[in-house]
């Protein structure tokens, strides 16, 4: 039996212009009166997944930045850290092969140029940026991830791939399309589903569905019980998914939800 309903959000609860599927709020809502549980779990930064939060008045703990943390009620519950001499490196790698970047830290937020993408998703950040310079020294501070878009250098992802993957305890996988994230190793988004289980007393191979559209959300998709692939997701994902739902442009989700759960809605 389902308690559990997790969602990736961008490419599965957003639609391509970042609106929320417009019928998820009433179906999840239903759905927990009925005993079964809502979250997300997204790549995005705590900042922006506050709107998201308030949408759907989330209560439960929600997962941030791949796994990298866990929030509850606005406090940090969990976190899970690059490890400072990798991260470091990590964002020189990018520097000097030219991709953009951002690196997010629980003390302040770096910048390393600007792209479409990430003048789109920061735009209304609350935070200020602090221009990254090739002196930085990342060891100082806390960094949760480094997500990178290679919109210009796709040449380049699977050599800087392969060079940040064999950093200890250091991952670099793809987000969408061009934008890939560093991560500790241990910082994905099944692991940190798995964090909000346990708190829950859930049995994430017995009782969670997972949506989701994208490789990052993989390890998440192969560890629940019941996964679902978005419509506009990678082939490779539609492949390793139990079922594929409609689109993130025609509310998937919930036509999904309602139709899975018809019984009891």
């Amino acid at each position: 039996m389902i308690k559990l309903i997790a969602c990736d959000l961008d490419g599965t609860v957003f639609d391509d212009n970042k609106n929320i599927d417009s019928e998820l709020k009433t179906v999840v809502d239903k759905l927990s009166e009925k005993g079964i549980l809502f979250t997300v779990i997204s790549g995005r930064n705590i900042e922006l997944m506050r709107n998201v939060v308030e949408h759907f008045n989330l209560k439960l703990p929600f997962v941030c930045n791949n796994g990298a943390n866990i929030y509850q009620n606005n406090k940090l519950v969990h976190d899970n850290c690059v490890i400072g001499e990798y991260a470091d490196k990590a964002a020189k790698l990018l520097y000097d092969n030219g991709i953009v970047f951002r690196a997010y830290t629980i003390e302040d937020v770096f910048c390393n140029g600007i792209s479409d993408f990430f003048l789109a998703r920061m735009k209304g950040f609350p935070k200020p940026f602090i221009d990254y310079s090739r002196d930085l020294d990342l060891k100082q501070y806390n960094t949760l991830k480094i997500t990178s878009d290679f919109i210009d250098h796709m040449d380049k992802v699977d050599e800087i791939m392969e060079i940040i993957n064999n950093y200890p305890d250091t991952c670099m996988v793809k987000a969408e399309d061009h934008v890939y994230c560093v991560n500790n190793h241990d910082a994905t988004k099944g692991n940190g589903l798995r964090w909000v289980c346990d708190s829950l007393g859930i049995d994430m191979s017995e009782e969670v569905m997972m949506f989701g559209d994208n490789e990052n959300d993989l390890s998440a998709l192969e560890a629940a019980k019941v996964s679902v692939a978005m419509g506009n997701a990678d082939e490779y994902v539609k492949s390793r998914c139990d079922y594929v739902c409609d689109d993130n442009n025609h509310n998937g989700v919930s036509k999904f939800l309602k139709e899975y759960f018809k019984d009891i809605l």
